[in-house]
């Protein structure tokens, strides 16, 4: 005999089954490419806290602005940063044309393919490479340019496209953020149009929410319309001591949750002065300290190390801390 499902069992039953869905959407794991560990927990913790209406320490959808560096923090930036990649052909162009540019030291070093030298160098060497590939061409060239080769570049490490090296933990932390009310920004040393050439693409972020190293150039025309030209300067150098600036200048705020990595003191500055805005904040201190699955590297002096101690930033193991580092 068929027994008939009265009202009263298909509303217990829909009750059941949505109780069943509610406590599985509660449970879903937002960051599964992390260990179940401290930092994790943090990060759950503090976005719950300040997205609960009504709780002391709840902050509103406008002032959740998060900014992250780039290079070693969203993607990797060893054996060299992906900014290097679209300029090999193009540095020895212009070295040719320009001789007396080989006495920079980082562009020395990258014709010579040493590495270390160049890594040495820093931000500025960098920006130094990218001024002197720059020059004289549009703003629209240049980023024209960007995302082929990097398409076509396969991560000697990672073994994908550069632009699919991207740090999975990262990736799903972004979207975590953006899940609950938070603006994701990019604050990195890297030339502003190359992040942005890359910045939708690579990590889900509108090239309008990206800042960085910003290079001299002047307004012109060529073939009858108007263009912008780099003049083979950099205008403001995106590092250490001005970042803060820079974020001050396009977000007019502190933003409550920082990304950044240990390797060059750059990102110290920014992350101090988030934590000290007035409410809730959070500051994450990516430390590279995997030198089998990825690579082993700090200041000599571990500044920023230092600094997450003194400060009470909470410190990243790549090795302890993420099952899996970039998406096969």
């Amino acid at each position: 005999m068929l027994l008939s499902i009265g009202p009263c069992h298909k509303l217990c039953s829909l009750l059941v089954f949505a109780l069943i869905a509610t406590v599985a959407v509660a449970r879903a794991d937002p960051l599964p490419s992390w260990n179940d560990a401290a930092t994790k927990r943090a990060i759950i913790d503090f976005v719950t806290t300040v997205t609960r209406h009504g709780g002391p320490a709840f902050v509103p959808d406008d002032e959740r602005i998060a900014v992250f560096d780039m290079d070693g923090t969203l993607i990797p930036e060893r054996p060299i940063p992906a900014a290097v990649i679209p300029l090999g052909a193009d540095l020895k162009h212009a070295v040719e044309k320009k001789p007396i540019l080989a006495d920079k030291p980082a562009i020395r070093a990258f014709l010579k393919g040493d590495a270390a030298a160049f890594r040495n160098s820093g931000e500025q060497g960098l920006n130094d490479l990218i001024a002197a590939v720059t020059d004289g061409r549009t703003t629209e060239e240049f980023s024209a340019s960007i995302l082929p080769p990097l398409e076509a570049t396969t991560h000697d490490k990672f073994r994908v496209p550069y632009t699919r090296a991207v740090y999975e933990p990262m990736a799903e932390l972004l979207s975590y953020l953006k899940a609950n009310g938070f603006k994701n920004w990019i604050c990195s040393g890297s030339p502003i149009l190359f992040t942005r050439a890359v910045s939708m693409e690579m990590l889900g972020i509108p090239p309008q929410r990206v800042m960085g190293t910003t290079a001299g150039m002047q307004f012109d025309e060529r073939d009858g319309k108007t263009v912008l030209v780099f003049d083979g300067t950099i205008d403001h150098l995106n590092d250490q001591e001005g970042k803060p600036p820079t974020i001050n200048l396009a977000l007019g705020a502190r933003p409550i949750f920082v990304g950044g990595n240990v390797g060059g003191r750059g990102d110290i500055a920014m992350m101090r002065w988030s934590k000290d805005r007035a409410g809730p904040s959070f500051q994450l201190l990516i430390n590279h300290d995997d030198a089998e699955r990825e690579f082993e590297y700090s200041e000599p002096d571990n500044y920023s190390l230092e600094a997450a101690r003194r400060y009470r930033f909470h410190v990243v193991s790549i090795r302890d801390d993420w099952k899996t580092v970039v998406a096969p």
